[in-house]
């Protein structure tokens, strides 16, 4: 069975307790962290989700962003 994702990290505090908190005039999403309030405006991107495999699922949970590096 696959399950449909879609995450974003905070980089400041690497929480995975990110929202679209509004949307601006231009129609840009900004982008907040519930954790520690990190926000940042965001324009030519969109949200969408993927499938991955319950171990992918997993692994996802399991991982978090290392500062100053990105994951290929």
């Amino acid at each position: 069975m696959s399950e449909f994702v879609s995450v974003m990290f905070c980089r400041v505090c690497s929480s995975r307790y990110v929202d679209i908190s509004e949307w601006t005039e231009e129609g840009n999403a900004v982008i907040r962290c519930r954790t520690c309030g990190n926000h940042e405006e965001m324009g030519r991107f969109v949200m969408g989700r993927c499938r991955v495999s319950p171990r992918e699922l997993q692994d996802a949970r399991d991982t978090r962003a290392k500062k100053g590096t990105y994951e290929k």
